[in-house]
């Protein structure tokens, strides 16, 4: 069902291997950019697959921005309407995205109440016609993210370990549902910040863990209070490890990927690059993918971040 309703509406994700990137690294890595997925990340499929199966007329969600907009841009294709919540500081590329997909971009302070406080807020406000749509925690987003699994069979002899950036859950506990699916063994590992530390945290610990407050990492998109209850009964046996990322190995990883393998990620698209750097043994004798998740940052952000 997932792929009849979604392969007229998915770009393919580009799978390349770049000889300047892993001479650097000195190792044999396979890189997976969804940063070419409409909305520039993979958040597409998952609002897509969302917007196409919910009966609602108007989807609401509270996102940083890839989800944002993707869930926007599936709901314009959708025919219906459109509310995300976003956080004041969220990148300006994002929220003009959002909002020209034909979506109301409503910009809140996290300080002040919590995503779910405001969105709640605009619920009630809203009324009973809305949907509240989770980014990451809704069997509907794993079945959509479990799409990319599909693509990344074809390239099965390629790896024998994917590394993805984990959030809330979403893409990494959709890779594993789709890997299970297709009966493919692969360890899967996720690449988290340090900063937002709360799924690494969890795993350890065998059960979820919350983040005091909106981390505040430079990987906006990894900046969530914890895992969704659906992802973490997936995770929590499916992944093979969580990797922390520094928000200086985030950033070398944004760099190499740009200088090395002339690629532009986000921040956040980076941190599967920066859990290698940070754990780089681990990976000798292995053939690792690494999941670039989006690539939707402001340019005069994205060059600080290339010059410093």
């Amino acid at each position: 069902m997932l792929q009849s309703k979604c392969n007229g509406a998915l770009r393919p994700t580009l799978v390349v291997e770049s000889v300047k990137l892993n001479n650097e690294l000195g190792l044999n890595v396979h890189i997976a950019s969804e940063a070419f997925q409409h909305t520039g990340s993979f958040k597409f499929r998952a609002a897509y697959n969302v917007a196409t199966n919910s009966p609602a007329p108007h989807l609401v969600t509270a996102s940083s921005g890839n989800f944002g907009q993707a869930l926007a841009y599936a709901c314009r294709l959708t025919r219906k309407k459109c509310t995300v919540i976003m956080p004041a500081q969220s990148t300006k590329a994002k929220v003009d995205a959002v909002r020209s997909f034909g979506a109301d971009a409503r910009l809140v302070d996290v300080s002040v109440k919590s995503r779910g406080e405001w969105l709640d807020e605009v619920i009630a406000e809203l009324g009973s016609s809305v949907e509240n749509v989770s980014p990451y925690d809704d069997p509907r987003v794993i079945e959509g993210n479990s799409s990319l699994a599909d693509e990344l069979y074809q390239y099965k002899d390629r790896f024998d370990t994917v590394v993805v950036p984990i959030g809330g859950g979403g893409l990494s506990s959709g890779l594993i549902s789709g890997f299970r699916r297709l009966g493919l063994a692969v360890d899967v590992i996720g690449a988290e910040p340090l900063l937002g530390n709360d799924a690494a945290r969890s795993f350890r610990d065998g059960t979820i863990i919350v983040n005091n407050a909106e981390p505040a990492t430079i990987a906006d998109g990894a900046r969530t209070l914890s895992v969704g209850q659906h992802n973490w009964e997936i995770l929590k046996n499916g992944l093979s490890d969580i990797i922390e990322v520094s928000e200086e190995n985030i950033v070398r990883g944004l760099q190499l990927l740009f200088f090395q393998a002339n690629m532009k990620v986000e921040p956040t698209g980076a941190l599967s690059l920066g859990a290698v750097l940070s754990d780089k043994q681990r990976f000798f004798g292995k053939k690792p993918l690494l999941i670039m998740s989006g690539g939707n940052v402001d340019g005069e952000s994205y060059v600080k971040l290339l010059m410093s």
